[in-house]
């Protein structure tokens, strides 16, 4: 897919004019469930994850899925570092950074226009893609890393990774408050 689309540049993020982040909510918040209730199955190779190395957001889904041993089931692409006027490109002329090995895109943004032509939103990593639906799952990454906490265990490398709990339920209410506080 090239990426033709003639689309204004990218905006400034927004703000309050006090020079605050001020983040909108994410677009996609589909869940990936183990038994496949939510209509978007946990299975092997099924999922993509797109990250960029220079967002701590999309990095906690790349942590997250390494300490759960999950690097066998769901692979990764990694955007170049540097957000250009067209936002994450892909590339692999860039050190750590690879080519879109599953859309073949140019962009990020074009994930989401392949999903939504009419999307208005921005055009944030990570995105957890769907390779069997062609879609994206989730662009939210509390969202991502608890599906990869939770959902995917019967696929975790070794017994101790799938024991691990990353969002016991003794300590969801204080991990959503500094959630809360952190990610504002």
């Amino acid at each position: 897919m090239s990426s033709t689309r003639k689309d204004p540049p990218m905006t400034a993020v927004p703000s309050q004019g006090k020079g605050e982040f001020i983040r909108k909510p994410s677009a996609f918040r589909n869940w990936i469930t183990a038994d496949g209730s939510s209509g978007f199955k946990a299975e092997p190779n099924r999922y993509h994850l797109y990250v960029s190395l220079a967002c701590p957001w999309a990095h906690r889904t790349l942590i997250m899925r390494k300490l759960k041993g999950l690097e066998h089931v769901i692979t990764v692409d990694v955007v170049d570092h540097f957000m250009g006027q067209n936002g994450w490109r892909f590339s692999d002329e860039v050190p750590n950074a690879t080519k879109d090995t599953v859309n073949n895109c140019q962009y990020i943004r074009e994930l989401y226009f392949q999903v939504n032509p009419k999307y208005e939103g921005r055009f944030s990593v990570p995105v957890l893609w769907d390779k069997q639906l062609k879609t994206i799952v989730s662009n939210e990454s509390s969202e991502i890393i608890r599906m990869l906490n939770s959902e995917f265990n019967q696929f975790c490398a070794t017994e101790e990774q799938r024991k691990l709990d990353f969002y016991p339920n003794q300590l969801q209410a204080e991990i959503d408050e500094l959630n809360s506080w952190i990610y504002t």
